[in-house]
């Protein structure tokens, strides 16, 4: 509101573009707070898998957000250089971004760590949203700045443009990995990496194939086929699955993993006769 008030008293179209973006920030924040609560309750009848998605849905909520706020912010800059609007108020702007980037650095800051601490795509995204706020913020600081040491008031709508190509830069970024993860992307190499270490760890291992990862909001999905030797028993083969996934679970946070079990010469045999392959 602050924004939005020296914006409309001054005139400058930089700060305005700002409070858009700002105003943006606070809507997203709003719906980042209710999807982290949401996704938290456990799996139902209809969500059998939990509710993690809904954090990544959020993500692209934020974006959207980003998008019109951006999009607004170009249309306002256009029109005052179409129509030579001019403002030589830029004073209470530059007090006022000055402390938009105090403010945003804080809190960007704090929502950063708690993300990464909960491992939550929401909290990440409102995080990188803001911290988006401080380079553009203190892009119009330097502007508003410039303008008032020569004059070139022409400087102000073009700062407000290149706010607004950076916001859509952000919010092109946030969509790409909130779309990411709900197209059931693959978890990132090195944590597949970490995964497939732990599985190869285990000397009772014999082959593995098939393995399979995606994550809904902070939980991450695996299922893998472990090919074990065909004199185990059927509660020896359980101990195993149990073993192995608990020690999955220690391996990254939030691990559900799912784990059929093979015989490992049973399917070796298979695999050679109609096949003609080995394993």
């Amino acid at each position: 509101m602050l924004k939005l008030s020296v914006a409309a008293s001054t005139g400058a179209v930089s700060v305005f573009a700002e409070a858009v973006h700002s105003l943006g920030d606070l809507i997203g924040a709003t719906v980042a707070m209710i999807a982290v609560r949401v996704s938290d309750a456990p799996p139902d009848e209809t969500h059998a898998y939990g509710h993690g998605k809904f954090e990544n849905l959020s993500g692209v909520a934020s974006a959207l957000l980003m998008f019109f706020a951006g999009s607004y912010a170009v249309w306002e800059a256009v029109k005052h250089l179409a129509d030579h609007e001019t403002t030589t108020q830029f004073v209470p702007g530059l007090y006022v971004m000055a402390l938009s980037v105090l403010i945003n650095l804080l809190v960007s800051r704090h929502l950063l760590e708690v993300g990464k601490e909960t491992d939550s795509p929401a909290l990440m995204a409102d995080g990188i949203h803001l911290r988006t706020d401080i380079y553009t913020s203190f892009g119009v600081f330097v502007s508003l700045f410039i303008v008032k040491l020569t004059g070139w008031t022409w400087l102000d709508p073009v700062a407000a443009i290149l706010v607004s190509a950076m916001i859509f830069v952000t919010g092109f970024k946030l969509a790409g990995d909130a779309v990411g993860t709900l197209s059931d992307r693959s978890l990132p190499l090195s944590e597949e990496k970490a995964l497939r270490a732990t599985i190869e760890s285990d000397p009772r291992v014999l082959s593995y194939h098939n393995l399979r990862t995606r994550k809904s909001g902070s939980h991450r999905h695996i299922d893998v086929h472990v090919l074990i030797s065909d004199s185990n028993s059927f509660v020896q083969a359980h101990d195993f699955t149990e073993e192995l996934e608990e020690k999955l679970r220690g391996t990254l946070p939030n691990v559900h993993p799912i784990i059929h079990i093979e015989p490992y010469e049973a399917e070796a045999e298979h695999q050679k006769q109609e096949h003609g392959r080995k394993i």
